[in-house]
């Protein structure tokens, strides 16, 4: 037992200090921290808060990168800035490319969805989290990045990662358990960042505005969706935590509806982050949400 545990504290332990891991979103600090444990410090550009949609860099972020390890982002379809801010950095591009010891890691293949068709950036849905058999996916992803900066902590990571992947498929399975024998198979979202859970999970999204919670829908496009909360009967309209909940305001009150929290989880709330409320915790909050707007036994 003694010599297992001096071999297993040597194994946390990384030789020269942690590796420094910089991340766009919440996903994926949560994702590099579960899996790096105590050999990675993780530092988020977005902070809590901030309208991840509307984020751009300032030289401190460009600095940060530059000193990191591994540079990790999701998508350009969600940080446009991300490329030319690792390459102002001295950092290079591409998938796992390396320059000046600085790996820049792109989590989703560009231009292709999940089904395999190729789409451009505007078109392709990033918020890949929201299904867990996808951040299960991203999580592999980072492992591999996480044992190539740092080769002596390749067990702990791969350790790690068993760990959370068998908790995201346990998460996977409650969430499937809670979404059946549904009375609708609509939810009205204030925008349309809830596909990949959606076709995970067997309902449509029908959104108030697109994939960016910014774009403007025009009025005809808004008495179409009031006409089909008639329709349907949805009694529910659902408005993500920090975007602008005015126009679900409006519309839930043309409607006579009420307002639920779903989260697109880019970002948390400041209170949220306070909280300790984590990936997992506001995953299995936005099923108890969808059970409720889907009307689920």
């Amino acid at each position: 037992m003694i010599v297992f545990t001096a071999c297993t504290k040597a194994l946390d332990d990384p030789v020269g200090g942690k590796i420094t891991v910089v991340t766009t979103t919440y996903p994926l600090t949560f994702m590099a921290q579960r899996i790096g444990g105590d050999r990675v410090s993780v530092i988020q550009l977005i902070k809590p808060g901030v309208e991840a949609h509307d984020f751009e860099p300032v030289p401190s972020d460009i600095r940060t990168i530059a000193s990191a390890d591994i540079f990790f982002y999701n998508h350009p379809a969600f940080e446009g800035w991300a490329l030319a801010a690792a390459s102002a950095s001295g950092s290079g591009s591409g998938d796992t490319g390396r320059a000046n010891a600085i790996q820049t890691v792109i989590l989703e293949s560009e231009g292709e969805d999940h089904g395999g068709q190729e789409l451009s950036d505007a078109d392709f849905d990033p918020h890949v989290w929201l299904n867990p058999l996808r951040a299960q996916k991203q999580a592999e992803r980072i492992t591999a990045a996480l044992v190539t900066a740092d080769p002596d902590g390749a067990l702990v990571f791969v350790r790690n990662s068993d760990g959370f992947e068998a908790e995201l498929r346990g998460l996977d399975e409650q969430i499937a358990r809670q979404l059946t024998n549904c009375a609708l198979d609509t939810a009205v979202v204030s925008h349309l960042a809830y596909g990949h859970m959606a076709e995970r999970y067997g309902f449509n999204q029908l959104g108030l505005a697109g994939l960016s919670p910014e774009f403007e829908s025009g009025p005809s496009h808004i008495a179409s969706v009031i006409r089909r909360i008639d329709e349907l009967g949805i009694r529910h309209i659902l408005q993500e935590p920090i975007a602008s909940g005015r126009l679900a305001e409006t519309v839930a009150a043309e409607a006579g509806v009420d307002i639920l929290a779903l989260h697109p989880l880019a970002v948390r709330t400041v209170e949220e982050a306070k909280a300790g409320e984590d990936y997992i915790s506001i995953m299995q909050a936005n099923s108890e949400t969808l059970a409720i707007a889907l009307q689920c036994s």
